[in-house]
């Protein structure tokens, strides 16, 4: 009970804020027929939208469906580095400069108040849903003992991993680092060598801090699948990090195309990227199972 209230209070939280965000979207449309306003462009107009549409999957479903919801709280937590850094220049800069508006202090400090409660409530709620997920087994008799057995999720979900994570990276990345451009105009000198310099370390954090902490990444959302070792259990720290790193080995994305769709950061590492349940729902399952074993039996 006390989790679902806990999931109650993040999906109202998400609620409130995204339909407040297209809320004054909309009104900025209606009046100057633009959807540019206040840095929000048409994606995160739809963006703001998928998440409304997420949690309200979520809810009716009885916080089972969050497919949705947890690749939009993935998206949230890698924001994270850049909205900090936004902040911490923004602050800089109207402090050596002459602003001195009340309604600009207001505002800087709403959004740095919304944008911590997204975060916070994000961490949360993928934390807890991570630890809802585990390996859907498929049970087999052997000698006369009931044995478990999980399969790789197959080269098409690996490529639909892949491709999530790869739009939804370039759309965090390039629409924070396009506020910095207009935040520090004039400053910073955004070059092709720079943007490498910032993209190389967020990826190595994207990874680590995703598979790590959460063992998901916003692909490993879309699809359904989280990451095991060779007995079934979340992977250890050292086996996020040797999947991490072995991600920047040349052609490395296409090596899930192999035979068992296993790519070397599986392989290097020891663990599989396997179809995921909920724990209630493969509670449900064994009980089910069960029950037709029995049948056999008499």
């Amino acid at each position: 009970m006390e989790k679902k209230r806990i999931y109650w209070i993040i999906s109202c939280i998400y609620l409130a804020i995204y339909g407040i965000a297209v809320f004054f979207v909309l009104k900025t449309f209606l009046s100057s027929s633009r959807f540019y306003s206040g840095g929000v462009t048409f994606i995160q107009f739809l963006v703001f939208i998928t998440a409304i549409i997420g949690t309200v999957i979520f809810i009716s479903s009885k916080f089972k469906r969050s497919n949705l919801i947890r690749i939009i709280m993935c998206m949230n937590i890698m924001s994270a580095p850049f909205n900090i850094a936004w902040f911490i220049f923004s602050l800089i800069k109207r402090n050596s400069s002459d602003y001195g508006t009340s309604s600009i202090e207001w505002t800087f400090y709403l959004s740095l108040f919304i944008s911590v409660i997204i975060l916070a409530s994000s961490c949360i709620g993928l934390r807890m849903l991570s630890l809802d997920k585990i390996a859907r087994l498929s049970y087999y008799d052997d000698a006369g003992e009931r044995t478990g057995q999980f399969f790789p999720a197959n080269a098409g979900l690996r490529f639909a991993n892949y491709l999530v994570d790869a739009v939804l990276i370039f759309y965090v990345f390039f629409t924070t680092l396009s506020s910095f451009l207009i935040l520090l105009r004039n400053t910073v000198d955004f070059s092709k060598e720079l943007i490498i310099l910032i993209e190389v370390p967020y990826l190595l954090l994207y990874y680590i801090v995703m598979e790590a902490v959460f063992n998901t990444t916003a692909g490993k959302c879309a699809t359904g699948t989280t990451i095991v070792n060779e007995n079934g259990q979340r992977p250890n720290f050292g086996q996020v990090m040797i999947r991490t790193f072995s991600r920047f080995i040349p052609f490395e994305a296409f090596s899930f195309f192999a035979a068992g769709a296993r790519g070397w950061h599986d392989t290097f590492s020891k663990t599989y990227v396997v179809e995921s349940i909920n724990k209630e729902d493969a509670e449900l399952e064994d009980i089910i199972l069960d029950a037709e074993l029995n049948i056999f039996e008499s």
